[in-house]
């Protein structure tokens, strides 16, 4: 199975992934009472976590299973302005958002086929 988005429609994908995976942390941060509960903030901070979390596997190799919730946790509580606690609260709401997301979203998605074969060297 091939499939190929380029140009326009393709920005428009991006852009509703990134929608479609802050909305649990936005909403998280507006039940926790977060300073700053923007969907562009929830965005930035996933973004912000995501790159600490890949430098934490870069420079902290095992330890990176320790250092990348660490890294989300510091991006919550820096960007959208909750206590360290709060930030917990905040990723745990959020976990439970996104797993309503699989739950119900995610059932109605099927890939199905064959893959490519052996890869000829």
């Amino acid at each position: 199975m091939n499939l190929s988005i380029s140009g326009l429609p393709a920005l428009i994908v991006q852009i509703g992934f990134i929608v479609v995976f802050s909305a649990p942390v936005w909403l998280a941060a507006k039940l926790v009472g977060a300073a700053h509960p923007t969907l562009l903030r929830a965005a930035f901070s996933l973004i912000l976590g995501a790159i600490g979390a890949a430098l934490s596997l870069a420079v902290g190799g095992g330890y990176a299973l320790l250092l990348a919730p660490l890294a989300f946790l510091l991006a919550f509580k820096f960007v959208l302005g909750t206590s360290f606690l709060g930030s917990i609260g905040l990723a745990l709401a959020a976990l439970l958002g996104y797993a309503a997301m699989v739950h119900f979203i995610g059932t109605g998605f099927s890939v199905s086929g064959h893959g490519p074969g052996p890869i000829a060297v």
